[in-house]
């Protein structure tokens, strides 16, 4: 049996995250506020605001996880390194995928899970939330640097001083590590350890 909005719902419910659900559309939106001196990341507003949609699609067969127009690149004369950042985040951490929309410039990370007939459970939700906050968290800086520069550079990455996350981002990312953590995940949805194929 594939998963329902109401099984969605429930697992946000036991996670104790806030949301609007919208089921007429099939979405969750959750909305994380971070603290904007701990923080690169800022929202269209200029927030440090990370709003993340839970979207069933597929009669319940596949559930998408992203962050709507996370960084508009409309006005980036950089998209290229930008572009060049987002491909080799994907190689990093192979269940992150980004989408760029062609008519707004919005690039938006994003995680879709492929359940066919077997439900989801609470846990890839959880990792799937947490993917996306973590990418978010761990590479705006890089992202930010290449529009507003050109140049990619990944030493702007230093783990020891990530912040520590508010509580609804501790909680989730919590939850996720429960669960196994990314590698978890991408092992259940069959990822390998094989190369990637070159064009």
């Amino acid at each position: 049996m594939a998963t329902t909005f109401e099984d969605l719902k429930r697992f946000m419910d036991e996670s104790g995250l806030k949301y609007d659900a919208y089921e007429e559309h099939g979405v969750i939106a959750i909305g994380f506020a971070c603290d904007a001196d701990e923080t690169t990341y800022r929202d269209s507003d200029g927030d440090s605001h990370v709003q993340v949609i839970v979207r069933i699609a597929e009669q319940g067969e596949l559930v998408a996880v992203f962050a709507p127009s996370a960084w508009s690149l409309d006005d980036c004369e950089h998209r290229q390194a930008v572009c060049e950042v987002a491909t080799r985040v994907q190689a990093q951490m192979k269940l992150i995928r980004f989408d760029l929309d062609a008519e707004t410039w919005d690039l938006q990370p994003n995680i879709e899970v492929p359940l066919e007939q077997a439900p989801m459970c609470a846990q890839q939700l959880h990792r799937a939330i947490a993917g996306i906050m973590l990418v978010i968290r761990r590479y705006d800086p890089v992202i930010r640097h290449a529009m507003e520069t050109g140049e990619v550079d990944f030493d702007l990455i230093n783990e020891e001083e990530l912040p520590t996350p508010p509580a609804d981002v501790t909680r989730i990312l919590d939850l996720a590590n429960d669960a196994g953590g990314l590698d978890a995940i991408e092992r259940l949805l069959g990822d390998s350890d094989a190369p990637p194929i070159q064009a």
